[in-house]
């Protein structure tokens, strides 16, 4: 699959310097290159192993002194990112319905969508344009997917989901299952029904073996351009704000709303109704309760920011020998104390 080098200029928009003519049929390292690759400089000093590089164009934020088709932008690795996206989609798709693949009646199918053995596609179900459905994917009754969706295999989306477009569903992962709630009754847990729906805006990634779970009422919102990484748990009514990263093992308890932009490190947690700020930084097993009031990074359970809790780690570090210290204080105190009281009675007796 190759590509016009003005095509891709126009993707990443660069300025296009040398052979305008140019196909390109990957994008690759320059330790790896061959003539028809793509490649990117973001340091000068990997200037040497450019020259070395058989591939004739290269992604560069300067015009270089070089015989190479360039192609100028401010960030050459967002670029090269960019530039990967027109190579990334699957080569050997195929558009239309496998005979394996179970398509109830009221389905609306775009023709250019690919759906893989063993798919299940249930009534009221809207599919458009470049939809790719994976083996073993289950779409729930009345479940919308807009244009350019992946999903990948062993997918449950459950009824009423919506998910945006350019969205990516990686294998295993489930949207819209049952919300954890129940409520106790004087002798047992009684659940309580969750009649909600799950709600992906475009250009959402969600790693392998996520949860997604359906709002109790109303809405759980993944937001525009948000990142999940794998294992990770989100509960019923959570509100997660545009380009948001949720790294892996991350879990977030019902109701919590998670402002625009924030990071969240690996294995760390919001209880229910937390809140977390826009712009936030949570490092990795990181707890947060209530309302945390700090878009600085913060660590540890509870969260204290990072300047304050890496100097409680250093001295956290040291308290074995700081306590041995202590020790050796407490006793030579209780030495001198017990001279005092010697000196004191002999004085008493004069």
């Amino acid at each position: 699959m190759s590509k016009s080098i003005q095509e891709i200029a126009a993707h990443i928009q660069a300025t296009l310097e040398g052979d305008a003519t140019l196909q390109i049929q990957s994008v690759s390292s320059m330790d790896t290159a061959t003539e028809h690759d793509l490649v990117f400089l973001a340091d000068e000093k990997y200037a040497t192993h450019l020259k070395n590089s058989p591939a004739k164009a290269v992604i560069t934020h300067q015009k270089l002194d070089l015989p190479k088709t360039q192609l100028i932008v401010a960030n050459p690795r967002l670029g090269f990112a960019k530039a990967l996206e027109l190579f990334d989609r699957p080569k050997d798709v195929r558009p239309g319905i496998h005979p394996k693949a179970w398509v109830e009646e009221g389905v609306e199918l775009d023709p250019t969508v690919t759906v893989y053995p063993f798919v299940t596609i249930r009534k009221g179900a809207k599919i458009s344009k470049n939809v790719i459905l994976y083996p073993g994917t289950y779409i729930g009754q009345n479940v919308k997917i807009k244009e350019d969706v992946i999903i990948f295999p062993n997918v449950t989306v459950f009824p009423n989901t919506e998910i945006g477009a350019r969205v990516l569903i990686h294998a295993g992962t489930v949207l819209g299952d049952d919300g954890f709630g129940y409520v106790w009754d004087g002798t047992q847990h009684y659940k309580i029904p969750q009649v909600g729906r799950v709600i992906i805006e475009d250009d959402v990634e969600v790693g392998a073996n996520a949860a997604i779970d359906r709002a109790t009422t109303g809405v759980t919102r993944i937001g525009k351009g948000t990142k999940i990484d794998n294992m990770v748990q989100v509960g019923h009514n959570v509100e997660i704000g545009k380009f948001c990263i949720l790294c892996g093992q991350v879990g977030l308890g019902g109701s919590t709303k998670i402002g625009e932009g924030a990071m969240l490190g690996g294995q760390s947690g919001v209880a229910d109704h937390g809140n977390v700020p826009a712009m936030a930084r949570i490092g990795a097993k990181t707890g947060v309760t209530g309302r945390l009031t700090t878009s600085e990074p913060v660590f540890g359970t509870p969260p204290v920011k990072g300047r304050d809790f890496f100097k409680a780690h250093a001295v956290f570090k040291r308290l074995p020998e700081l306590h041995k210290r202590i020790q050796k204080l407490e006793a030579e105190v209780e030495k001198l104390s017990g001279h005092s009281e010697v000196r004191r009675t002999e004085e008493s007796l004069l």
